[in-house]
């Protein structure tokens, strides 16, 4: 097999699905794991359970990304491997680089180990992103080259990312109103370069944008009202994990029928709502219900 064959070609494709045909339903659990509304749920998870600073920022870090992905996709038109090599996915019409489920777990996971700085994250996050990124391969989703660009990319985004951050002074932890706010609505112009491109029936930008701007803004509520505290038991973060899970999942069945994300402005609304539900309304039932029980 030449290289310009197995980074471009579907011959690698094939020999996977061939020598794995009994495990479909394993490679589609594996490729969740770099699904954004995944990786968007643990960083909802660190937030509420672990630590709030570090929770807002990764969730920054991941949707900048998101939002790079969706517009190099339109910068370099490379499609995806034939509908009849697909395994699962196979109504999805946008473009195939950079892999946008190698980028995100790659950008998630080397960010988590840059800013915890452990070992453990590292050989945790090395795994899952390998096995992501096969599992987009062996389900006919991407052409190896898409996902090796996924990978190079959220590795850069997380890097360069956390290089802006050590170059800003931190005076502590609290939230400043002003920058806050115009940080929430410098999250929008992506999406409004997108409707310029006439990318605007593309429902990507606006989840992403939707749920930049209602998280930046929850979390200064949270800060200014709520100020839960992440100095809980384990038994605690396990409820909230239950709570703030189950809770969110609800949301999400109800805005459905209500708010489509099959069009940019109900796609925006359900995601600006799911951003501030996630800051600020599920802290205030943690500290309504952890009152209670003290």
């Amino acid at each position: 097999m030449s290289l310009a064959e197995l980074l471009f070609g579907t011959q690698l494709i094939q020999i996977l699905q061939n020598l794995f045909a009994q495990f479909n339903w394993a490679f589609e659990a594996i490729t969740l794991l770099g699904d954004g509304t995944v990786l968007v749920g643990l960083s909802a998870a660190i937030y509420w359970c672990f630590d709030k600073s570090r929770g807002r920022l990764v969730t920054y870090v991941l949707l900048f990304g998101a939002y790079l992905n969706f517009f190099l996709k339109i910068l370099i038109p490379w499609p995806r491997p034939p509908v009849d090599l697909r395994l699962a996915e196979k109504g999805e019409t946008s473009y195939g680089f950079p892999s946008g489920h190698a980028q995100d777990s790659t950008t998630f996971w080397t960010w988590m180990t840059l800013d915890f700085r452990k070992r453990i994250l590292g050989l945790l996050g090395a795994a899952m992103v390998v096995a992501v990124g096969i599992s987009r391969i062996y389900l006919g989703l991407h052409y190896l080259g898409q996902v090796i660009g996924g990978w190079i990319i959220g590795l850069a985004v997380a890097c360069f990312a956390m290089l802006v951050l050590q170059h800003i002074p931190h005076r502590n932890d609290r939230i400043r109103a002003i920058p806050q706010i115009l940080f929430a609505f410098s999250t929008l112009v992506p999406l409004v370069i997108a409707v310029v491109l006439s990318t605007a029936n593309m429902v990507d930008p606006g989840q992403t944008g939707g749920y930049l701007f209602g998280f930046s803004l929850g979390a200064l509520a949270e800060d200014k009202y709520v100020r839960f505290t992440v100095d809980v038991s384990p038994a605690q973060r396990i409820l909230r994990l239950t709570i703030g899970g189950v809770l969110t999942g609800l949301l999400v069945l109800a805005l459905r029928p209500i708010l489509p994300d099959a069009y940019l402005i109900p796609s925006f609304a359900n995601s600006v709502i799911r951003g501030l539900f996630v800051a600020v309304i599920i802290p205030v039932v943690f500290t309504r219900i952890e009152r209670r029980c003290t």
